[in-house]
């Protein structure tokens, strides 16, 4: 018979290196600890359409990144365009912008081309890129905006006080399919 411990055993180095993953430009932990019955509930209601806009607010080092990362990742493995930008000093709404218009092929980036300088507002602009990314996805497009704690109003108001970001907060939601992740 065989015993249900190998007294012989000999722990072997692991020679594979975890690797963390990224969307676009925010890191994610190489694994997901802990919050599976959240992960659960919240993917599978992503999933099924019950909801479409999720905040997921915290004290900062509670797991907020990882779980919105971990569920844009699981919507991106169901055939989601995944789009995600971090409220970090180094990461621009422009630059943002433009990872989005690099996004579009064929007749919608013409159509963004003709548009592109006849914008009267941020609001205006992202409504249109937003709307052109929803019709070359078939409606299939996840936005995550990550660490938006650092820029709301510290008081009471917890206002995001950066206009950009409320413009494009204030687009996405005006688009009941597309799917928003916020951190």
């Amino acid at each position: 018979t065989n015993s249900l411990i190998d007294w012989e055993f000999e722990p072997q180095k692991n020679d594979t290196y975890a690797i963390n993953q990224s969307l676009n430009i925010i890191s994610l932990p190489e694994r997901f600890i802990g919050r599976r019955a959240e992960l659960r509930r919240y993917k599978t209601d992503l999933l099924n359409g019950n909801i479409q806009k999720l905040l997921i607010t915290g004290p900062g080092g509670q797991g907020k990144t990882a779980l919105a990362g971990k569920l844009a990742l699981d919507l991106q493995l169901h055939g989601k365009h995944v789009f995600a930008w971090s409220a970090r000093p180094e990461y621009s709404w422009q630059g943002f912008r433009s990872y989005l218009a690099q996004a579009l092929v064929g007749d919608y980036v013409k159509i963004y081309d003709r548009k592109y300088t006849s914008f009267a507002n941020e609001l205006e602009h992202a409504e249109f890129l937003i709307d052109l990314l929803m019709q070359q996805f078939n409606g299939e497009v996840v936005f995550l905006f990550d660490n938006l704690e650092s820029i709301q109003d510290p008081r009471r108001s917890h206002k995001v006080t950066d206009p950009l970001a409320k413009a494009w907060i204030g687009a996405a939601c005006a688009f009941p399919k597309l799917t928003l992740l916020v951190t």
